[in-house]
């Protein structure tokens, strides 16, 4: 049930909280958090007044080798959306069916995968019975919705007369009427001029308003939801098709006769047309045998296994073709690849890459794919020298500020030694000298020919080293013996009487790839 007030100061700061989860450090989410409480209070004026409209969005073109037109809703904006969703889901989320899986909690991409896996499970008997499989989607799905026939399906349910007032508002906003363009792209024409890169009918441009939900806000992945349900019904209930799963407006069907599917294929277009004035994707959509796999939300499936799709794997190749690009160099004249660490530019650009193949990591690991995923280090050998591996889990090496906390050096020394592995030589400045204390002596001293020390100092009993001026020098002795190297300079800042230190370049050397990458796994 919705109280009196949908709009009380409560239900606002517990959506603007969930507003600004995981976006606290943008400008808008700190330009808003200044001072929340009268930004709050205002917007509670506007709603409960009716003056509330929406403000100008971003707009700007997702990557990949398809952009896609994104309008992105200003922050003030995105907590009415989350109070709008948070009322609507109370009334829609039981009105929807298990095997509808986009924007759910408690669904998402590897669930509807799993519960593809299921039903190929039921429908071949664990591989036993033959099967068939027909895979649909919307053509232009999101630019394509038409918004009148959404507002009457919303109203249909949604009695309380502020939330349809704000549905209505929300819905009809004009996202192409006001708008600020950005492109990471140069020289990509404005909107809406012949050269734009986005095709006409996945554009929300010149359609007067009267279809499309923009990309990129909450609302519209929810409406997106309502306005298929009456589909996922229709399929689920007149149809009769026990097998069915979808995400947004992608539709796998499964059945024992190939015929049972090409007579829902039909039922299902014929129904688009006319209660949803939508089209299915134009192109073969002829009914296959589910040994062929089935691509779906990012896996090809059978009812035993998945495998990772060549574009994932692909994309994960290209991310570090983009690294490898911005931040490898060449170096020791072209024995080497030198990573640069010591910049905040430079680590925030690892600290990117980690959570890249953290994310992947995530994915490929649910699936046969862990092959892919060692290949990738294995070709790619400076991934083993910058990271730490352990199977799927991947973990920084070097830390991205200074370790000026350590107050002794010999603490600072133990926390680069334990972070470098075995086939790395940490060369730490130490005043004018670098030296090996510890576990990487006895290797500088194999490695690099260098005699021992007798002086105890910092905690280490001897140590070996060389003057600073000779780095360069015994950089190349390291590399040649394949080993790689991370330069460690010392800073300005003296906490507890001892330099801080930090890592500022990290040398890989060019032999075998997958000799870093064997070491740290």
């Amino acid at each position: 049930m919705i109280g009196p007030d949908p709009y009380s100061f409560r239900a606002l700061w517990r959506h603007y909280r969930t507003c600004r989860r995981n976006k606290r450090a943008t400008k808008n989410a700190l330009a808003f958090e200044i001072d929340a409480e009268a930004g709050l209070l205002a917007l509670q004026g506007e709603l409960r007044a009716r003056t509330y409209r929406p403000g100008p969005s971003i707009c700007f073109l997702s990557g990949g080798p398809k952009p896609r037109e994104v309008f992105a809703a200003g922050f003030r904006d995105r907590i009415v959306h989350h109070l709008l969703v948070a009322h609507q889901e109370r009334v829609f989320e039981p009105r929807f069916i298990h095997d509808s899986f986009a924007c759910r909690r408690g669904k998402g991409t590897l669930a509807a995968s799993d519960r593809l896996m299921c039903q190929l499970r039921r429908v071949t008997a664990n591989g036993r019975r033959a099967a068939w499989a027909l895979k649909l989607d919307v053509a232009s799905f999101f630019p394509s919705i038409h918004k009148e026939t959404l507002y009457a399906i919303l109203t249909r349910y949604i009695q309380n007369p502020e939330l349809r007032w704000l549905t209505r508002v929300v819905l009809f906003q004009d996202p192409t009427a006001s708008y600020r363009f950005r492109s990471r792209r140069h020289g990509v024409p404005p909107p809406g001029t012949p050269g734009y890169p986005v095709a006409a009918a996945k554009s929300l441009f010149g359609k007067e308003n009267a279809r499309g939900l923009p990309i990129g806000n909450l609302t519209s992945q929810f409406w997106a939801n309502v306005y298929l349900n009456d589909l996922d019904q229709f399929v689920k209930r007149s149809l009769g098709c026990r097998h069915y799963v979808r995400y947004v407006d992608d539709m796998v069907l499964l059945a024992n006769d190939p015929a049972d599917l090409v007579r829902a294929r039909d039922a299902i277009a014929t129904f688009l047309r006319v209660h949803l004035r939508l089209a299915l994707r134009a192109g073969p959509s002829e009914p296959f045998l589910v040994g062929r796999g089935i691509e779906f939300v990012g896996w090809k499936t059978w009812w035993d296994r998945r495998l990772a799709r060549r574009r994932t794997v692909g994309n994960l190749s290209m991310r570090l073709d983009a690294f490898a690009r911005a931040a490898v160099r060449s170096a020791h004249g072209g024995a080497a690849r030198r990573i640069a660490l010591g910049t905040a530019r430079a680590a925030a650009r690892v600290e990117r890459l980690r959570a890249t193949l953290a994310s992947y990591s995530g994915h490929l690991r649910h699936g046969a794919a862990f092959g892919d995923w060692d290949r990738a280090w294995r070709r790619y050998g400076w991934l083993g020298a910058l990271f730490a591996r352990r199977g799927w889990q991947v973990a920084a090496r070097w830390p991205p500020r200074p370790l000026a906390r350590a107050g002794r050096f010999s603490e600072q020394y133990w926390q680069l030694v334990r972070r470098a592995g075995p086939r790395c030589l940490v060369f730490c400045q130490v005043g004018r000298y670098v030296e090996f204390r510890g576990p990487q002596r006895r290797t500088a001293e194999r490695v690099l020919g260098l005699a021992t020390t007798h002086f105890a100092r910092a905690g280490y009993g001897l140590a070996v080293g060389f003057p600073g001026w000779l780095a360069r020098r015994y950089e190349a002795r390291a590399l040649a013996r394949g080993h790689a190297v991370a330069v460690v300079r010392e800073t300005g800042e003296r906490p507890g009487g001892c330099h801080g230190r930090r890592p500022v370049a990290l040398l890989v050397p060019e032999g075998d790839p997958a000799m870093i990458g064997r070491a740290s796994t």
